[in-house]
């Protein structure tokens, strides 16, 4: 597009020798964040996480591609992408949903979370990252796959239209969560898996290389309240019963992991407010409602709480950052 890639690179922090050569050299994804809103604004382009995500190839994904390509079934894949997607970036995450109960519902989600800090602009990142999720897979597996549908957690940067698409399905926007919702049958799809030899020792390797990937207490109930936000109240006893474990058994390893239910779910809600305020442009009353929130009073108190000022404050400075960050 015209642009200077290493200067966008030095004005965020990401030019030192190790991030330009060492291909495995981890990077900030807050900086990564930034660099990709700057870009996009700065060269006019509100579609460019899309763009880069329909020009990745798999082997960006190093060692994870190569375990991928080892697996039997699209569902195995994605357990796999599930299981080592630390080893691309541990503030990844890839959830995937059992399909709802509900008619026209029996689709199953598969739930993309960046953990970045709330007020990090993250709209090209998840663009990004959902363009390149289905670009890989399709890649990858040599299926034409098509999305029953989209779901972003903010405004379209660019137009609908070129959202579906880049996607090729409905895209439905300011939801509280990212996220790709498939045809179930599509798991059992078979895969040809590329010499599974292969496939065992890069698993071994990442075993070797890389401390093992634990997923803890907190992060199941992180993920459980992240995935039911709107859906339920997201009390303990709610997420107890999601993790099939009995509320004090809950409590208890999570005391044992020097945290608290109260603070996780303080936390996701926090950001998931934030984020919703502003990169929607929802009616208050209606982003209380998506949250989950008894009333909009309630979400009312919860913001002074969290951000000292009411929710329309929050959205006030939010576009005057923006406004100047633009200009």
């Amino acid at each position: 597009m015209g642009g200077n890639p290493m200067d966008l690179r030095r004005r965020h922090g990401l030019a030192h020798e190790e991030a330009i050569h060492d291909p495995e050299a981890m990077v900030c994804l807050e900086s990564v964040a930034r660099l990709l809103d700057d870009a996009a604004d700065e060269f006019a382009r509100p579609d460019l996480g899309l763009r880069l995500g329909t020009s990745q190839n798999p082997g960006m994904l190093g060692l994870l591609a190569v375990v991928i390509q080892g697996s039997d079934s699209v569902g195995s894949a994605l357990a796999d992408i599930s299981r080592y997607l630390f080893v691309h970036s541990p503030s990844y995450q890839i959830v995937v949903e059992t399909p709802l109960p509900a008619p026209n519902m029996g689709w199953v989600t598969v739930r993309f979370d960046v953990d970045v800090d709330a007020q990090v602009p993250f709209r090209q990142l998840v663009d990004g990252c959902l363009s390149s999720m289905l670009t890989l897979a399709r890649s990858l597996t040599g299926i034409p796959i098509t999305p029953h549908s989209v779901s972003l957690p903010h405004t379209p940067a660019a137009s609908r239209r070129t959202y579906e698409t880049v996607f090729g399905a409905p895209v439905v926007f300011e939801q509280p969560r990212a996220a790709v919702h498939l045809a179930p049958d599509l798991l059992a799809t078979p895969l040809k898996p590329a010499r599974p030899e292969i496939r065992r020792a890069a698993i071994a390797y990442i075993a070797e290389r890389y401390p093992p990937s634990t997923i803890t207490t907190a992060t199941r109930v992180r993920n459980a309240l992240g995935g039911t936000i709107g859906a339920t109240r997201g009390t303990k006893t709610e997420i107890a019963d999601l993790l099939q474990l009995h509320p004090r058994t809950l409590q208890r390893r999570l005391s044992s992991e020097g945290v608290t239910f109260e603070s996780i779910r303080e936390d996701v809600y926090r950001t998931a407010t934030w984020r919703l305020l502003t990169l929607s442009t929802l009616p208050l009353s209606q982003v209380a409602h998506t949250l989950g929130f008894s009333e909009q009073s309630a979400m009312n108190r919860s913001v002074r709480r969290w951000f000292d000022t009411t929710p329309a404050g929050v959205r006030t400075t939010a576009a005057s950052r923006s406004a100047c960050d633009t200009r």
